[in-house]
């Protein structure tokens, strides 16, 4: 018990510290996750540009280094420039990219797994006219366990990479120790990581739950200006979430692996 109620405090402190250094430069780390949600959540997602996507999800560790990198800087009060940030971490990329490679092979491999799941719904979802309340009920009864099997196969790839980049790149670690160091610390600390999570679940829950007021107000006078706003105010809370996230896992790392030797071979 003591020990669950200490690793709930760590996970707590963790995100007062991601906060913390959140407000150490707003605009800033507002622009480093604008450039992380149009890399890695946007362009992929235009139609034409999926192959475009393999190599996002190759290079994703090289630019959660940088994003790590940056965070380490404001933290140590360090600061360099994007230059030498990006020079740093060059011998690196070798490794980095053969990361993304293992991420692209997890997810084609959870791909063709639940491939016929998939397909089923797709199936169920076509359908001619106006859905039926009985249909509709058919295919949420078939989704939920597709994406609890999602949650689940997506877990392991979250503790395999969730300090692995930053092994790879700060540590000297080599892919595979990484992913396994990586995995063990998560293991280790998944409830402090656990609480941490929730706790920023919870808080951008709150903080959406004025502004859909807000915008809802707002669409009783303006429908359409309402809805620009709600577009505006959801995609600044993917923002602040992503900044939030990537300082919380640089904070993670740092307290997790701080002791951890730098491996010379």
């Amino acid at each position: 018990m003591a020990i669950l109620e200490s690793r709930t405090k760590t996970g707590i402190s963790w995100v007062k510290e991601a906060v913390a250094l959140f407000k150490t430069n707003p605009s800033k780390w507002m622009l480093l996750g604008l450039s992380y949600v149009a890399v890695f959540m946007m362009i992929p997602s235009i139609p034409g540009l999926q192959l475009f996507s393999f190599v996002v999800i190759l290079m994703w560790p090289v630019f959660l280094v940088f994003a790590i990198s940056l965070y380490r800087n404001a933290d140590i009060q360090q600061p360099q420039s994007l230059n030498a940030v990006f020079n740093a971490i060059q011998p690196k990329i070798k490794a980095l990219v053969g990361l993304g490679a293992f991420c692209l092979l997890y997810g084609v491999l959870v791909g063709l797994l639940l491939n016929s799941d998939i397909q089923g719904i797709l199936k169920l979802s076509q359908v001619s006219g106006v859905m039926t309340e009985s249909h509709a009920a058919l295919v949420m009864e078939k989704t939920l366990p597709l994406l609890l099997k999602i949650l689940l196969l997506s877990a392991p790839l979250l503790m395999a990479t969730w300090f692995s980049p930053m092994l790879i790149a700060f540590n000297n670690y080599g892919v595979i120790k990484a992913i396994k160091s990586s995995i063990a610390g998560s293991i280790q600390y998944m409830v402090a990581l656990g609480a941490a999570w929730l706790l920023l679940t919870a808080g951008i829950v709150l903080l959406m739950i004025p502004a859909g007021m807000l915008v809802a107000v707002v669409s009783l006078v303006q429908a359409s200006f309402g809805e620009l706003l709600a577009s505006l105010l959801v995609f600044g809370v993917l923002l602040l979430a992503t900044t939030l996230m990537l300082a919380f896992q640089y904070v993670s790392y740092r307290d997790v692996f701080r002791a951890a030797p730098v491996d010379k071979t």
